[in-house]
């Protein structure tokens, strides 16, 4: 299976989706400006994960093959080894206020294994920094003070059926609310990367409450969503770590994170930058009026 590097493929199949500079901007969208003023992203802004604390089987890579690109990865499983659980933690806590909204969002890839499929990652934010349980535990399961939007890639019985997106809290790995994607093996395409994002809207009562929405899309399959209500008290007023957690068990696919960063010419740049925003805008916008029908199950 090709192993994609980028936040898209240079492929004509790409640039038939998103124009003919579809793969520069995509991977230029750290000039674009986030739709936030809470948050982080590894898709708007370059992430050097060499930088990041790393734990358990995680690992990053940062290369500059040439072409006008810096490539960024965080590897959470290594494709074909089973048994893992990694983190990726980045190196600076966020000040977040839960009665204001904020957005995260990544580039994510799975390359699947040869045994069994399976078991996810998910973008955690923590009061600590930690890795938790591997195989269903996604890495996540165990981390107290915390808050996830999970990817998960492995079906147990009187589990939904994966690949499912989930919203957990607080370490345990029964959802606050999930959604049955319907994907199958389709989630490891390796032909594009997924986009995700997950945003937060208060209550409007100052009390640290309010709904959370993830989302993972790609232009070819659509958007996919799951949302559930949050209260967020416990990690109100304290320093917000955030970063990705991925595991497998008796599954071995391989998880990974990105980010990218353009180096372009300046000729090529100004066109890149040209159709920059309007691509972002419909993203976000797929991101909130999902293509493909989701059920949430509670």
């Amino acid at each position: 299976m090709s192993d994609p590097a980028c936040i898209p493929r240079t492929s004509l199949r790409w640039r038939s989706l998103l124009g003919t500079a579809g793969c520069a901007l995509a991977l230029a969208l750290s000039a674009a400006p986030a739709p936030a003023s809470q948050g982080a992203s590894t898709l708007t802004s370059f992430a050097d994960f060499s930088t990041w604390t790393l734990m358990g089987s995680a690992s990053a890579t940062l290369t500059n093959p040439g072409g006008g690109f810096i490539y960024s990865r965080l590897v959470l499983t290594d494709t074909g080894v089973g048994g893992q659980a990694g983190a990726g933690w980045a190196p600076t806590a966020l000040t977040l206020d839960f009665n204001q909204p904020f957005e995260f969002s990544f580039p994510f890839y799975l390359s699947a294994g040869s045994v069994l499929r399976g078991d996810g990652l998910a973008l955690v934010l923590a009061d600590a920094p930690g890795l938790g349980n591997a195989g269903s535990g996604l890495g996540y399961e165990g981390l107290a003070n915390s808050l996830a939007f999970a990817i998960d890639t492995f079906h147990f019985q009187g589990d939904p059926v994966s690949p499912s997106l989930q919203i957990l809290q607080n370490g345990s790995s029964t959802p606050l609310a999930a959604s049955e994607t319907g994907l199958g093996d389709d989630i490891r395409d390796p032909a594009l990367q997924w986009i995700a994002f997950f945003s937060f809207t208060p209550s409007g009562n100052n009390d640290a409450n309010g709904s959370v929405l993830g989302t993972i899309w790609r232009p070819d399959y659509g958007s996919f969503s799951v949302g559930a209500a949050v209260d967020l008290s416990a990690l109100a007023g304290s320093p917000v770590y955030w970063g990705f957690t991925g595991a497998n068990g008796l599954a071995d696919d391989g998880q990974f994170v990105t980010s990218a960063m353009a180096v372009p010419e300046p000729g090529a740049w100004a066109l890149w930058l040209a159709g920059l925003g309007a691509w972002l805008a419909r993203a976000r916008m797929a991101a909130r009026k999902p293509l493909a029908s989701t059920g949430v199950l509670t």
